[in-house]
């Protein structure tokens, strides 16, 4: 049993929606949460209008030549029955009789015309409709698309559809009483509904594969069969006579012999999707109408959807045509009427159609309100009923959606609004973003400008740092060094002379694995204090060393001065300096207690004032 004539693959599907759009009976659902569509199988009638309007390729009907190889290779005998529209598909092929003998080189037993059992079903349609007419009226039931529309959606009309095989069932009978029970039958039809007659019909009417036009050119392609190494080789018996017009929509009629006059037929002929609004009609207008229905929904088998695309209807209308005129140029019709005669009373051409019915949920007001709302809140509650989104009209939509058959998201016009706010919003930032950019530029700019004035300060620190003959260090927040000269490294001793040489000026070395912990301690607090300096004799290396440690920037970088003060050059400054800080201090006393003290006070500042010329 075939699961699904057409096939969607989500891989392909770039969620446009066209194939929801074009389905005239809205098989296609996108559930919520998922924004991809699937094809729901208890709807499809199979129509294959999907399949011509997904621009990606997406959505294609099951490929049955595996099947059809595997029954050319078996050991039975096995039957083509072609449907007449071969004409307008296979116009590279200049004779009819070469293209039968390419489907026998294929392997096939024997290669019959469909014609033939239109004309069967031709002739019990008008008996039916015309010669023994009670006033009851009839829907053709060639078309599989249209036989499914009843079944699925007007099961009320079952008992209307003309209780007839299809006319490649009527053919497959025929061929089964010529050459056998056992036969296999092959369709080649331009149907893709065709393909689940394989489920429809049982005993002779059975067929066993249905192959398109195009998976038959495929065929040919794969086995290399060619017009150029073609002979010529006709149909086998029974030939059909006007039912090789059946490829255009009012060939069956005249296949039935009826009378074509607007004034006195009494079946009228829909293809298209119109078909579907000519069932509606023949059921709500059945008395006003009081006419047989002639239904395709292709328009003409000549467009069915298993032809080449791109096809144009009225240059095939016109190959059909052609191809019509000169293979009935000498038919004998005599021969046919036998074969009718013979052929057209098998209990088996009668058959009973089934009410296959699918009815979505009723959504309740409130949800109707809810979806109504979601897809018209953006544009102030306002139904545009525009269609586009391939459900009529605003309620539709929200129908759908209710019945968890569709989604907001495919409402064309609340789209464009959230389109339009998106882009508005995306130009917003976009704007902010070039602002931002420039920002960051002129910054970037100023940070170069920045950096190389950092640069060139560094650098002259570097030259200055290394010019004094003074111990000098600077460490950042971490206390690694930045800056030292040979100073600072002659003062802490020979192990961090060799340092130096390997680490230049000791350059990103920890300072407190230099100094002593007393040192450490107080340039921590000066990094992170207000303190402006503080002076203090440390013993290093065995030298007593005046260390004058000081801030640079708060929290950022810290230096220190290191004097030797057992250097013959660093002693006599240091002596001045220290009695220099005795007598500032001393004079702060006297000031203090100079009324005590008196001219005793004055002859301490003369002998303390000798001793510093007597230095100097």
């Amino acid at each position: 049993m075939l699961d699904s004539a057409i096939q969607l693959e989500r891989s392909k599907c770039k969620a446009c929606y066209s194939c929801i759009r074009s389905c005239p009976v809205k098989a296609i659902h996108v559930r919520k949460n998922s924004v991809f569509p699937f094809i729901e199988e208890t709807r499809c009638i199979m129509c294959g209008s999907c399949i011509k309007t997904c621009a990606y390729g997406a959505i294609s009907y099951y490929n049955s030549t595996k099947e059809a190889k595997q029954l050319l290779n078996s050991e039975e005998k096995v039957v083509a029955i072609c449907a007449p529209s071969i004409a307008g598909e296979f116009d590279d092929i200049t004779d009819y009789r070469k293209f039968v003998k390419m489907i026998r080189m294929l392997g096939f037993s024997y290669v019959m015309e469909m014609a033939f059992g239109v004309d069967i079903v031709a002739k019990l349609y008008k008996t039916l409709t015309h010669d023994e007419f009670n006033g009851k009226y009839y829907l053709t039931s060639c078309c599989p698309s249209i036989v499914a529309l009843i079944e699925k959606f007007y099961p009320d009309l079952l008992g209307n559809l003309s209780p007839f095989v299809s006319p490649c069932a009527a053919s497959a009978i025929v061929a089964r009483k010529l050459y056998g029970e056992n036969v296999k039958i092959i369709h080649i039809t331009p149907c893709v509904a065709a393909k689940k007659e394989v489920d429809r019909f049982t005993g002779l009417a059975k067929i066993n594969c249905i192959l398109t036009f195009k998976e038959l050119r495929d065929l040919f392609a794969e086995f290399k069969i060619d017009e150029t190494f073609s002979e010529y080789s006709d149909f086998d018996e029974p030939l059909g006579y006007k039912g090789s017009m059946y490829p255009i929509s009012e060939g069956f009629l005249e296949a039935a012999g009826l009378n074509l006059s607007l004034l006195e037929e009494n079946t009228i002929t829909s293809d298209g999707t119109s078909s579907i609004a000519a069932v509606e009609q023949f059921m709500t207008r059945y008395k006003e109408i009081e006419h047989n229905f002639n239904l395709f929904f292709c328009e003409g088998c000549i467009m069915g959807p298993g032809t080449t695309s791109g096809g144009e209807k009225f240059h095939r209308y016109a190959l059909v045509k052609d191809y019509i005129s000169r293979r009935l140029a000498h038919f004998d019709i005599e021969k046919w009427e036998q074969n009718i005669e013979i052929h057209s009373h098998y209990p088996e051409l009668r058959t009973r159609f089934i009410n296959k019915k699918y009815d979505l949920p009723v959504p309740s007001e409130l949800e109707m309100k809810m979806a109504l709302n979601h897809i018209t809140e953006r544009n102030s509650n306002k139904e545009v009923n525009c269609g586009a989104c391939g459900f009529g009209t605003c309620k539709g939509l929200a129908k759908a959606i209710a019945q968890n058959i569709a989604i907001p998201e495919m409402c064309v016009t609340n789209s464009q609004i959230r389109n339009l706010e998106s882009s508005h919003t995306a130009k917003k930032h976009l704007e902010e973003l070039n602002l931002t950019k420039s920002e960051l530029k002129a910054t970037k700019s100023a940070l170069e400008e920045a950096k190389e004035m950092l640069f060139d300060r560094n650098e002259a620190m570097a030259i200055f740092v290394k010019s004094f003959n003074t111990g000098v260090v600077v460490c950042d927040e971490n206390l690694k060094i930045i800056e030292s000269n040979m100073g600072f490294i002659e003062i802490l001793g020979e192990e961090v002379r060799e340092i130096h040489e390997i680490v230049p000026y000791l350059v990103g070395a920890d300072l407190k694995t230099l100094l002593p912990p007393v040192l450490i301690t107080q340039l921590q607090f000066i990094l992170n204090h207000d303190e402006t300096n503080i002076s203090r004799d440390v013993e290093i290396d065995d030298k007593l060393i005046n260390v004058a440690m000081f801030q640079l920037v708060p929290k950022k970088l810290v230096g220190a001065i290191f004097r030797n003060l057992h250097s013959a050059e660093e002693r006599p400054e240091e002596i001045i300096h220290r009695v220099t800080e005795v007598i500032e201090e001393n004079l702060r006393q006297v000031q203090q207690i100079g009324f005590i003290l008196g001219e005793g006070a004055a002859k301490t500042e003369k002998m303390l004032n000798s001793i510093i010329k007597s230095y100097k």
